[in-house]
C-alpha cells in the first residue's frame, strides 16, 4: 500500500519564490530518486502551496488530507514576519495539534514563534535577524550558530538557503540515508553537517539613538587592538559603570567585552580571508597576546580553527 507524505508550503507576502519552487523541485527529485533506487518505492511526497492573500489562507493545489509536514520558507521582501499574522498562526497551531511537523527557514521562524510553537524550545533563524528575534521573543532559546535545529515536531533552519538543508533533513526522516546521499550527489549539495557560525558576520546595531553608547562603539571599531576596560568605556560614555553596562547591552544586544571580542573576531576573519600572514601574527594584530586564547575563542565563535577557516574561505 502506497504512502503519501503531504507537504504544505506556506506563502505570505514577501516569501522567497525561489525557495518555494526549489522545495518543490527537491521533493519531486526525491520521488524520482526513490523510484530509480527502488528503495521505499511505495513512498512519495506531494507538495501543496498555501497562500495568504486578501485576508485568506487558501491552498493553490489540490489537497486531500491534512499535511504531515508544514514549511514556512524565507521571507525576503517586506516585514510580514514581524506583523501580526493571526490567521497564519491559527493554521500553524491547528496543524501542529493534528500531528504535523512544523518547520521554518530563515525569517519563517518568526511566524512559528508568533504562533507560540517555539515557547520552551531551542530555535534558530538567520544570524542577521538575531537581535530583532531576541527583542520580540526574549523567552525563546535562540541559537543562531546552528544551521538547523530539530525536534520530533518542530524544525527551524537558519540561513536564506537553509531550506535546502531543511528539505534534505525532512526527506531523511522518511527514506534510507543512501537515498539522501544520492539526492545530494545528484543536486551537487553538501549533505554533511554544517554550522551557520561559519558564515555569520558582525553587523552591530548603530541606529539605536543612544549617542553615549554610539561614541564607545566608534571608539572600539578604531581601537580594538588595545586593551579596553569597562571602566574606561564608561568614562568615555560619560556614565557610571553600571549605567553604561545596562545602556550598552540594551542598545547593542552585547555586553561591552562581548562587543570588543566580536570586533576583534571580525578583523581576524578579514585577515585570514585576505592575507597569508601567520595565525600568530593575526592574533597579535587584533589584540591577542596569547595565541592559544585566540585559537580557543576563534573556534568557539566560528566552529572552525583559524587554519580551517583560512583553508575554507581564504584567498
Amino acid at each position: 500500500m502506497s504512502k503519501t507524505i503531504l507537504v504544505a508550503i506556506l506563502m505570505v507576502p514577501g516569501t522567497a519564490l525561489s525557495a518555494v519552487h526549489g522545495l518543490i523541485d527537491l521533493f519531486m527529485s526525491a520521488n524520482r530518486m526513490l523510484a530509480q533506487l527502488q528503495q521505499a518505492p511505495d513512498l512519495q511526497f506531494k507538495v501543496v502551496r498555501w497562500k495568504l492573500e486578501q485576508g485568506q489562507l487558501l491552498p493553490l493545489d489540490e489537497m486531500e488530507s491534512s499535511p504531515s509536514l508544514v514549511i514556512v520558507p524565507p521571507i525576503l521582501e517586506g516585514q510580514a514576519y514581524l506583523e501580526p499574522q493571526p490567521l497564519v498562526c491559527s493554521f500553524l497551531q491547528d496543524w501542529h495539534r493534528q500531528g504535523a511537523m512544523i518547520c521554518s527557514a530563515c525569517a519563517g521562524s518568526f511566524l512559528l514563534a508568533q504562533a507560540g510553537l517555539l515557547d520552551g524550545r531551542k530555535a534558530t533563524t538567520h544570524w542577521q535577524l538575531e537581535s530583532v528575534f531576541r527583542y520580540h521573543y526574549p523567552e525563546i532559546d535562540l541559537d543562531t550558530n546552528a544551521l538547523l535545529l530539530s525536534d520530533s515536531d518542530l524544525v527551524t533552519a537558519g540561513g536564506v538557503m537553509a531550506w535546502i538543508d531543511l528539505a534534505l533533513h525532512l526527506i531523511g526522516r522518511y527514506v534510507p540515508p543512501s537515498v539522501v546521499q544520492a539526492l545530494g550527489r545528484f543536486l551537487v549539495v553538501d549533505t554533511g553537517a554544517r554550522q551557520q557560525s561559519y558564515y555569520r558576520s558582525f553587523m552591530p546595531l548603530m541606529s539605536h539613538g543612544d549617542a553615549s553608547v554610539l561614541r564607545v562603539q566608534h571608539h572600539l571599531h578604531k581601537e580594538y587592538r588595545h586593551k579596553q576596560s569597562t571602566r574606561e568605556m564608561a568614562e568615555l560614555a560619560g556614565l557610571t559603570e553600571r549605567t553604561f553596562m545596562r545602556r550598552f547591552h540594551r542598545a547593542t544586544g552585547f555586553r561591552p567585552t562581548e562587543y570588543l571580542q566580536q570586533q576583534r573576531l571580525l578583523k581576524a576573519r578579514e585577515a585570514l580571508e585576505n592575507s597569508r600572514v601567520t595565525v600568530e601574527r593575526v592574533a597579535w594584530e587584533v589584540g591577542y597576546e596569547d595565541v592559544s586564547a585566540f585559537r580557543k575563542m576563534f573556534h568557539k565563535q566560528t566552529g572552525l580553527t583559524p587554519s580551517q577557516y583560512r583553508e575554507r574561505f581564504g584567498i
